[in-house]
């Protein structure tokens, strides 16, 4: 198997632009080269590139990236293990800031004067804080997701249901 470098971009949804800076920071280099330049990549560098791919999005730096490859199992868990473990940090403070966002709503003026109120409004809210109604049902799904709780205090607070 030999992949051009518009081949390899296609078939992991990256640039070429990408594949050309990987290869300058030294991080994946193109397998052969032809007489005029053009870049060719085999299994290996493929195989390659789907490590750096699922490192990049663990969120793992590409300078670090670069060490884990030809690192130790033991380095690349306890590399993980750390990020993991920032991500619970940030995690823990989304979720802290999102309460204190549900308590200042439901503090504020308008909210104690809000009766049941209708989806129409609830769907101007949103559209004013840059949710449109395409990416109203995700937002709603994860919220759900991720802290059941506060979305059910949020809605009961508008007067709406879960359903």
């Amino acid at each position: 198997m030999k992949l051009s470098i518009g081949k390899l971009s296609k078939m992991f949804g990256i640039s070429r632009t990408t594949l050309l800076y990987y290869d300058k920071i030294g991080l994946l280099h193109p397998t052969s080269r032809t007489e005029n330049g053009y870049r060719f990549y085999e299994e290996s560098a493929v195989n390659r590139l789907q490590q750096i791919l699922l490192f990049k999005n663990a969120g793992v730096p590409l300078a670090q990236i670069k060490n884990l490859i030809i690192a130790e199992e033991s380095v690349i868990i306890g590399l993980l293990m750390k990020q993991l473990g920032e991500l619970n940090t940030e995690i823990n403070v989304i979720k802290q800031r999102q309460q204190y966002i549900i308590n200042i709503l439901a503090n504020t003026c308008i909210a104690k004067n809000i009766k049941n109120m209708d989806k129409k409004n609830l769907d101007i809210i949103l559209q004013n804080a840059g949710i449109d109604k395409n990416h109203k049902i995700d937002w709603h799904s994860e919220f759900e997701k991720h802290s059941s709780e506060q979305h059910h205090n949020f809605l009961s607070m508008l007067g709406l249901s879960d359903n």
